[in-house]
């Protein structure tokens, strides 16, 4: 009995003693916790500290810029009757192999190579004669499905293992970053229609000719409303009490309004806006990021993305552009995002600088820790005085890579293309709201364009009709099928010409504008080439043209380049009518820059 009375006692003073340690657990936890909210309201202070301090004098580097040299207007066109006859095959000379497959999504180790920041994308000199128009029509506007249709898989002996798209930066934009612009006028359909006999003879008898007509924009009034978000029902989606609409991306989405009237600012000086800085740290935003973070998942969007829309909000829910100013940074840095404030030297207005993980070109910067900063609403170098310090939520730079297709919806712009001297045909609708997004893009480096997923619906509509054309046929054959379609299914203009500062294209935009440059063709081409065929491309930068180099797994002939011991033979999308292996003639003696990603 006296045992058992010793057992019992035993057991119950552990079940005290757990109880009390477990009590003890449960104020260290809490203890643990209130400390790290304390070092976080430290941080806080300190940077409000900090901010209060006279900001920094610093005068912006001048945008990074492409050479001056004038552009080409017009491709060159191959001419069968003055090309030289049986000519040899030419190995090209290679200035530099810029390899640009690295693991990460900025290539921090190439960007002090060779002039590979200052790529330049030109255009082809002559002039060819016009002969016939390729049907580029862009006809109407349709609503985009909820439920995007997969890419279509390729045949089982086309099909290539598929690597998830990286991204490394370099070359330069002249639009200023903002609230996308629509195209507001569409384009005049030919009024010829182009033959289209099966196949593409690999040594045209005839010129075909891009039209030469000015270029317009594809509009016209979308045939419905946005679709319905595939989020589920809730106040993000469906509103109530204490939030407002904000349009995005094709979608209506109720956004908290705890921003409006949380803060107001009496002027742009350093304890002014630390004023309404710190107002802000005393708001509660865990409703506003939770539902931010939601729309980006919802939507499918890169960092990019996310910044348009808090800039959206931010200009929704503030009384100036000032005071929008400052809400975008403060999201921005609850977001982890590294952003500074500036005010201008003249005291006109604040500025916001964004770090970005590759170089933006066509805007000011600053270069602080190693890490630049892009003032994105403007194209010009310019003085002002910073707050240097980093807000303590902030530790990533934009990246701007796009990983998957953003999934925006809305009416869509419906174009056909159709190749001279083949069947080679896509018809196809783009999304309007993804073309804006696109439009909104500050220009960065090629392969954040070449290696950009394509919206799913419109990859599919533009694989199936090909894939079927090439399907048994060699390699070499189905390269000219695809080079011709590329080459003469397109209106050729330059980008100053249509827009007035450099734009390379998406694969999505040859498919919504009424032209596009070299650049462009060759961002597709390596496109379907890859997709397609499944065999490898690389890019070729002249001194003022570009064109790609695929590496063949048979012996294809035609002029080509040794890239790391491999055989890549010249095809050039804007080289007219010429086929695989032919190399513009001004450009077989031209040094070339290999742009392997």
């Amino acid at each position: 009995m006296k045992r058992i009375l010793l057992w019992t006692c035993a057991l119950l003073s552990c079940g005290t003693l757990a109880a009390q340690d477990i009590d003890d657990f449960d104020s260290f936890m809490k203890s643990e916790s209130r400390a790290f909210d304390d070092f976080l309201n430290e941080a806080d202070r300190d940077f409000l500290n900090f901010m209060r301090d006279p900001w920094k004098q610093i005068n912006s580097k001048q945008p990074l810029v492409k050479r001056e040299k004038p552009e080409p207007v017009k491709p060159i066109v191959f001419d069968e009757q003055t090309a030289p006859k049986d000519e040899k095959p030419t190995q090209l000379t290679i200035e530099e192999i810029l390899d640009l497959t690295t693991g990460e999504d900025y290539q921090s180790p190439i960007m002090t190579s060779t002039d590979v920041d200052l790529l330049d994308f030109d255009k082809p000199k002559d002039k060819p004669t016009q002969k016939k128009k390729p049907k580029v029509i862009v006809v109407e506007e349709k609503v985009v499905p909820d439920t995007p249709v997969a890419e279509e898989k390729k045949p089982a002996d086309k099909q290539p293992e598929q690597k998830k798209p990286e991204t490394t930066p370099t070359s330069k934009p002249t639009t200023p970053a903002g609230t996308p612009a629509t195209p507001t006028s569409k384009p005049t359909s030919p009024t010829s229609k182009p033959t289209t006999p099966a196949g593409k003879p690999t040594s045209p008898t005839s010129k075909p000719t891009p039209p030469t007509s000015t270029p317009t924009s594809p509009s016209g009034t979308p045939s419905g409303t946005s679709s319905t978000p595939s989020l589920p029902a809730s106040a993000l989606t469906q509103g109530g009490a204490g939030r407002s609409a904000i349009n995005y991306g094709g979608t209506r989405y109720y956004m908290s309004t705890t921003a409006k009237g949380s803060f107001r600012l009496s002027g742009i000086k350093e304890n002014q806006v630390a004023d309404a800085y710190e107002k802000l740290y005393k708001t509660d935003f865990s409703e506003v990021l939770k539902d931010m973070r939601t729309v980006k998942k919802d939507l499918s969007l890169n960092d990019w993305g996310m910044y348009m829309f808090i800039k959206s909000y931010s200009d929704a829910n503030t009384s100036n552009a000032n005071e929008s100013i400052i809400l975008q940074h403060y999201l921005l840095s609850q977001l982890g995002y590294k952003a500074k404030m500036a005010r201008m030297a003249d005291g006109s207005k604040l500025m916001l600088f964004l770090a970005t993980d590759c170089i933006v070109y066509g805007h000011p910067y600053t270069t602080i820790n190693d890490q630049e900063y892009y003032y994105l609403n403007g194209t010009e170098s310019c003085r002002f005085y910073m707050c240097t310090q980093e807000a303590p939520q902030a530790k990533n730079a934009m990246s701007m890579s796009i990983r998957t297709a953003p999934s925006l919806r809305g009416s869509t712009a419906h174009s056909v293309h159709q190749a001279i001297g083949s069947s080679a045909k896509v018809e196809t609708d783009v999304p309007k709201a993804l073309m804006d997004f696109y439009k909104s893009y500050p220009q960065c480096d090629y392969s954040v364009y070449v290696k950009a997923p394509v919206n799913p619906t419109v990859a599919q509509n533009i694989l199936t009709p090909l894939r079927s054309l090439v399907q048994g046929k060699s390699d070499k054959d189905a390269a000219n099928l695809l080079i011709n379609f590329v080459q003469t299914g397109f209106k050729y203009a330059t980008d100053d010409e249509q827009f007035g500062y450099e734009k390379p294209f998406f694969v999505e935009e040859l498919f919504y504008y009424p032209s596009c440059d070299c650049e462009d063709r060759s961002i597709l081409f390596s496109y379907l080439v890859r997709n397609i065929l499944g065999l490898d491309v690389v890019l070729l930068d002249y001194p003022n043209h570009i064109a790609t180099a695929v590496k063949f797994k048979e012996d294809v002939g035609g002029d080509f380049l040794m890239v790391n011991g491999s055989k890549y033979t010249v095809c050039d999308p804007t080289y007219i009518g010429a086929s695989i292996g032919m190399t513009m003639p001004q450009y077989k003696t031209e040094k070339a820059k290999v742009l392997k990603y």
